[in-house]
C-alpha cells in the first residue's frame, strides 16, 4: 500500500463479555490462547493466539462483570466478536500527521502499557483512524516502544495446526464504493475487485494486492445489515493463512471449502466460533 502505511495485519481484536468463556472456547478446538495481563486502565484484560508470522488475534474483555470499558463497551458487552484490526508503523507519530493533513480525524497518539503475568511491561504508542471508532472501519496504528516479542509470542497450540498468520480482514460497510474510494484516497490502496462469496450475502469486494475485503448488505434485512445497525462499520470476518490445508482440516472443526474470490475458505464450525467468522484459507 502506498504513502507510510503498509497494510500487513498485525492483530484483529475479538471483544466478548468473558474473557474466560471465549479463551475456553478456542481451548475446546485446541487452540488454547496465552493470557497477556491487565492493561494499565484496570478495567479490560486480554489473551493472545499467536500465530509464527507475528500476527495473533487478542481476546478483550472487562475483569469484572458489569465494568464499562474504555474501548469497545457496546462489543464486549453484547459479545460482538470482531471489533477492531491494527496495523504496525514505524513512527506512529509521523504516520498520524500524514493522515490529518488528508483530512483524516485522529485521536492520538497515546501511550498504552500492560504488564504481562511474568512481570514484564509492554509499552506502545496507538493512533486510532476515521470518525467510526477505534479501529472499526479503519486499522488502528502501533508502534512499539518494548521489543515486539514481549507483546506477543507463537501459541503453543497452533504448533501441528497449519495456521501460519492472518491474511486478511473483511470489514462490513454500507457503500463499498465509497469504502473502498476513502481507502484509496487515504492510503493507495488497490482497485476494488468483485468476488464471489456464499457466505455474505451482498455485494463484496477485494482491495486489489491488499489483505482487506469489504462487504455490504443486500437488499434484505440480512446479517451484515443488522451488524450494521449493531455496531456500524467493523469488522466483520477475518481469514487465518494454513500453510497445511491437511493438517488444519485434521485439527479444526472446519465447514466443507467454499468459494472466496480465487480461493477456498473453511470456517471454524464451533459454537460460539462459528459466529465470529473465523476463515482458513491456503497460503
Amino acid at each position: 500500500m502506498g504513502g507510510e502505511v503498509a497494510f500487513q495485519i498485525d492483530r484483529v481484536v475479538l471483544a466478548w463479555s468473558h474473557l474466560e468463556a471465549l479463551a475456553g472456547a478456542f481451548a475446546s478446538v485446541g487452540l488454547a490462547t496465552d493470557y497477556g495481563g491487565i492493561h494499565t486502565n484496570g478495567v479490560t484484560h486480554m489473551a493472545t493466539l499467536g500465530f509464527g508470522d507475528g500476527s495473533y488475534l487478542e481476546i478483550i474483555s472487562v475483569r469484572q462483570p458489569g465494568q464499562q470499558a474504555p474501548v469497545w463497551q457496546h462489543h464486549i458487552a453484547t459479545s460482538g466478536g470482531i471489533c477492531a484490526w491494527s496495523v504496525s508503523v514505524g513512527d506512529v507519530h509521523k504516520v498520524s500527521d500524514r493522515l490529518e493533513t488528508l483530512g483524516m480525524p485522529v485521536d492520538g497518539p497515546r501511550s498504552s502499557r500492560r504488564r504481562r503475568p511474568d512481570g514484564e511491561t509492554i509499552e506502545s504508542e496507538l493512533a486510532f483512524v476515521g470518525a467510526e471508532g477505534m479501529g472499526s472501519l479503519h486499522p488502528f496504528m502501533i508502534t512499539d516502544r518494548t521489543p515486539r516479542r514481549n507483546r506477543v509470542r507463537v501459541s503453543g497450540s497452533v504448533d501441528g495446526s497449519g495456521l501460519a498468520g492472518l491474511d486478511s480482514v473483511v470489514l462490513a460497510v454500507p457503500d463499498v464504493e465509497a469504502a473502498a474510494s476513502e481507502f484509496q484516497r487515504v492510503y493507495g490502496a488497490g482497485e476494488p475487485v468483485d468476488i464471489d462469496v456464499g457466505a455474505f450475502p451482498g455485494r463484496t469486494v477485494r482491495l486489489h494486492g491488499e489483505p482487506v475485503a469489504l462487504t455490504s448488505p443486500s437488499a434484505g434485512d440480512d446479517w451484515v445489515a443488522r451488524r450494521l445497525r449493531t455496531y456500524g462499520p467493523t469488522p466483520c470476518a477475518c481469514l487465518v493463512r494454513s500453510t497445511d490445508i491437511a493438517a488444519s482440516r485434521d485439527r479444526l472443526p472446519l465447514t466443507e471449502p467454499a468459494r472466496f474470490g480465487d480461493r477456498e475458505v473453511a470456517w471454524l464450525d464451533s459454537e460460539p466460533l462459528h459466529s465470529l467468522r473465523i476463515g482458513v484459507v491456503p497460503g
